[in-house]
């Protein structure tokens, strides 16, 4: 007992230090006002941060493997880096408040990595807390349909202000192109445009505009109700811990995010659908001993539609397919032709992504702009050229494809769409290949500029809280005022969608309903996921992870910061990774790396 009692007096020690390490960090700032997504204000808070602070680290010293894994604390400093940064671009659009006071970021970054560090080995232990292994006999849990039906009464209120539906600015655009007026382009893919054609045709047939966007949410919302209860009773069936699928459960009935996109006519939402299908499918394969028919054709589609849905949609479905079929080709997999599932997913996808390509000029329909893929380059050459003075043949090569002379007033650290509309439509094969030379070569010779501007882009989807300010966050009410169609096409707005905008900015003045909604801490799940997953000798666990890998690094390649509806397959697919985690069954208690 007296051994127990010496052992354990470091540990408190260590947690007042700890705990006082991580309240300097906290509490100085390198902004006048509290930075987003800051806990703390008022004196009055304090001794209860101390003490939740002191309670954390007393809980997470209790198991010392856990909270001394390596890459989860190269994780926190990574997180923490990105939080301090974070603040000096959300104030100053760069990190001049950083160098100005690095000994106040530096306090920063000191007192939020061991934070961090302890947050994620508490959440590894109780991950680590169900069953040591699958049981031979599934647990009881309620069917898949209650689920649904349980997520999808806590979501209906929203209907209440917003019916019949949200319509998005790209899915109108989508109908008048499919109605003629505008041309056809796949720009937004040419699936889902023909996809509202169709239910366009039938509201109006049927009465108005009203009509088809709320069969399109009615359908679209009760199939993500029936999915989210799938994954929610496979959560429970499993070996998982308990409060896993429950707090699954209480995650997307709660969170506004799931019932907002739900009844809003829009592409992201019914992609983000297909990967989490993808997912389950791919799960599904990884636990069985032989080839399931019905789960052969569910994979088949999930990835068929993630190529429909999405324009890079074929590269996530093919890369984790890929993945998932070099593991069936293992000798005792490859007998049992588990195989078969992902290279038949990967033909189809593969099939109808050629198809769409050889029959959009059949159809007159446009590619999509050039430039949709060309945000990383277009900001970091932006930014160059509004910082730096560049050579006479610099400025030729950027101006060859680029409307130079106007670059600097048009740039957004945030957004950039300002930049790609500069970009030339007659700019010859020539001058982008010079463009394409220049650029590496500014990066290199400006390389703190480049990360700079590629940060100041993309920061958002790993700092949780982070809200832009560019774009509309939740998709609620009118998203663009037009007449030109209504004489084909008219649509209301619930005047009752005001009180929810109301309701919901005046939410996201709480700085923990921000951390819930945006899309930051779905990405820090993503990289605490894989990080964990990666060397556990689970690999299957590890590629079915692979489409929130590529979802984030998608995000990272966006034209807007903290985007939520970029981020909706992360948002769907959280509790998921962190499923797969409990699954794997982290090395905690035994020797980790």
């Amino acid at each position: 007992m007296q051994g127990k009692a010496q052992a354990a007096a470091p540990k408190v020690w260590m947690a007042f230090v700890l705990s006082g390490i991580t309240l300097v960090g906290l509490g100085v700032t390198l902004v006048p006002q509290p930075a987003p997504g800051s806990i703390l204000s008022g004196g009055a808070v304090w001794a209860l941060a101390a003490f939740a602070l002191w309670l954390l680290y007393r809980e997470a010293l209790r198991h010392p493997l856990c909270f001394g894994m390596k890459r989860l604390w190269a994780l926190s400093a990574v997180f923490a880096a990105i939080m301090v940064l974070g603040q000096s671009y959300g104030a100053v659009g760069s990190a001049a408040l950083v160098k100005g006071q690095p000994a106040l970021a530096a306090l920063q970054w000191l007192g939020r990595t061991p934070l961090y560090a302890a947050g994620m080995a508490l959440l590894t232990h109780a991950l680590c807390s169900g069953e040591t292994h699958e049981p031979e006999q599934p647990r009881k849990a309620r069917p898949f349909w209650q689920y649904a039906l349980i997520l999808y009464a806590c979501w209906l209120p929203y209907l209440f202000f917003i019916f019949p539906g949200t319509l998005s600015t790209d899915s109108l655009t989508m109908i008048m192109e499919a109605i003629g007026l505008r041309p056809l382009g796949n720009a937004n893919p040419i699936f889902q445009t023909m996809l509202l054609h169709c239910f366009r045709f039938v509201g109006v047939k049927l009465g108005n505009g009203d009509i088809t966007i709320i069969l399109y949410c009615g359908i679209q919302s009760i199939l993500m109700a029936w999915l989210l209860g799938v994954l929610i009773a496979r959560m429970m069936r499993s070996g998982a811990p308990r409060w896993l699928g429950t707090g699954s459960l209480v995650f997307f009935a709660v969170n506004p995010i799931f019932p907002l996109y739900a009844f809003c006519v829009g592409k992201d939402t019914n992609f983000a659908m297909a990967v989490l299908w993808l997912m389950l499918c791919c799960h599904q394969l990884c636990e069985e001993e032989k080839p399931n028919r019905w789960n052969t054709l569910f994979m088949m589609a999930a990835s068929v539609l993630c190529v429909l849905l999405r324009n890079p949609g074929m590269y996530l479905a093919v890369l984790t397919l890929a993945g998932l079929l070099l593991w069936t080709l293992e000798k005792t997999r490859r007998a049992a032709k588990l195989w078969v599932a992902p290279a038949l997913s990967i033909l189809c996808a593969v099939c109808v992504f050629a198809g769409i390509r050889l029959m959009l000029p059949v159809l007159n329909v446009a590619p999509m702009p050039e430039t949709e893929e060309y945000s990383l380059p277009l900001q970091q050459v932006a930014r160059i050229a509004a910082t730096h003075e560049l050579t006479e043949e610099e400025a030729a090569a950027l101006d060859g494809v680029l409307e130079l002379g106007k670059v600097s007033d048009a740039y957004n650290g945030e957004l950039s769409d300002p930049i790609k509309n500069l970009w030339r439509t007659d700019a010859t094969p020539e001058a982008k290949a010079a463009f394409f030379r220049t650029w590496p070569r500014l990066a290199v010779k400006y390389p703190g500029t480049s990360l700079s501007a590629t940060f100041h882009n993309t920061y958002g989807y790993l700092y949780p809280g982070f809200m832009s300010q560019i774009k509309p966050t939740f998709l609620i009410g009118r998203q663009r005022s037009t007449t030109e169609m209504d004489h084909l096409f008219k649509y209301s707005e619930n005047p009752r969608c005001h009180l929810l905008i109301r309701f919901t900015d005046e939410l996201a003045k709480n700085p923990l309903y921000r951390a819930l909604v945006a899309p930051g801490l779905y990405g820090w799940i993503t990289l605490y996921a894989f990080a964990l997953l990666l060397g556990r000798g689970k690999s299957r666990y590890l590629i079915a992870s692979v489409p929130m890998l590529f979802t984030l690094a998608g995000c990272g390649l966006s034209a807007v910061n903290g985007y939520f509806r970029y981020s909706m397959p992360m948002y769907l697919c959280a509790p998921m990774l962190l499923w797969l985690c409990a699954l794997a069954k982290p090395m905690i208690g035994r020797k980790h790396q």
